[in-house]
This record gives structure tokens, C-alpha cells and sequence, in this order.
């Protein structure tokens, strides 16, 4: 009886899992204060959500100076299609962490700011455009997550994407909203 229960849950997670095809990647270098934590690899959903891959692709690969450079305080955006672009594909559940998305100030309003979960998140199901996931650093994501805030929520260390750009890719792949994956 109870190896028919594991079995039948393990076939529930495998039939409800969704994948997505990673059609390129892009790579991170993280440092907190000064401090070398480690590369953030991205496997993005190019048939997902086609317009969002090629807006954060291109600061990755062309660059982009302080987190927010527009206004300096965390409200301000843009995007290589002008100021703000439209969602896409909204259908992509927060289900696990590594989900990469667009941070955005309500619908169709995306342009450079993005979030990584670091647990499932579906509050925001809906809402945010995820194209990518995680394929290796969780770790530093993790690092970041850790560190202390301040009382309006901004991290108190000093934390820099000291370098990214394009990471070289064969074919096209899958990956899965399986946590256990």
C-alpha cells in the first residue's frame, strides 16, 4: 500500500511538471563588497517569451551602469524597445526557485529591473514574465538573498554584476518546474 502511494504521488509531480525549452544562456559574476562570490549561469526561454529573452540578452551582452538607471531609486526602467515593453506569456508559474522574471510596476510595464526566486513564489503567478531559470549558481543567488537589509528593504553590502554577457550553448535544451529536478 504504501509503495503504491510514493509511486502514484511520483507520477502526480512527474505529469504536473512543465518544461521549457532554453534557447540561450547568459552569464552573471557576482561580488558583495568587493567579495568575488561566483557566476550565475541563466538558461533562457527563447519560445517563450521571445521580446523579454532578446531585452535582457542585449544589456548582458552591451551593459547597463547601476541597478535602476533611470532615476536612481529603484522606480525607474528601460528597455531596448523604448521605455517599457508588454508581458509575455504570463502562464509560466513561480513554482520553484531559479525562476528568472521581470520585475515590473504593474501590466506591460517591463524593461531592465529583474528578480530570481529563490522559492516558489506564486503570489506573483500571473503578474511577471519569467523567461529563464537558473542552470548553475543558485548558490550565489542564495548569497544575496542573505544579506542584510536595510529599513526600506535595500541590501546593506555593496552587491555588483561585476561582468556578464553570452554563455556559449550546443543545441537547444529543456529544463523542468520540477523542484526536484
Amino acid at each position: 500500500m504504501w509503495s503504491t502511494f510514493c509511486i502514484s504521488l511520483a507520477l502526480m509531480a512527474h505529469v504536473h511538471a512543465a518544461t521549457f525549452r532554453v534557447t540561450s544562456q547568459v552569464w552573471m559574476d557576482i561580488s558583495i563588497n568587493g567579495k568575488e562570490e561566483g557566476r550565475v549561469i541563466i538558461g533562457m526561454f527563447g519560445e517563450e517569451a521571445p521580446k523579454t529573452v532578446e531585452n535582457f540578452r542585449h544589456i548582458c551582452v552591451h551593459g547597463i551602469d547601476g541597478g535602476d538607471i533611470v532615476s536612481g531609486d529603484g522606480h525607474g526602467s528601460v528597455s531596448i524597445y523604448g521605455k517599457y515593453f508588454e508581458d509575455e506569456n504570463l502562464h509560466i508559474n513561480h513554482s520553484s526557485s531559479g525562476f528568472i522574471a521581470m520585475a515590473n510596476r504593474g501590466p506591460n510595464t517591463n524593461g531592465c529591473q529583474f528578480y530570481i526566486t529563490t522559492m516558489p513564489a506564486p503570489w506573483l503567478n500571473g503578474k511577471h514574465t519569467i523567461f529563464g531559470k537558473v542552470l548553475d549558481g543558485q548558490g550565489v543567488v542564495h548569497k544575496v538573498e542573505q544579506q542584510k537589509t536595510d529599513t526600506d528593504d535595500y541590501p546593506v553590502p555593496t552587491i555588483i554584476i561585476e561582468g556578464c554577457g553570452d554563455h556559449p550553448m550546443g543545441d537547444s535544451f529543456t529544463v523542468s518546474d520540477d523542484p526536484y529536478e
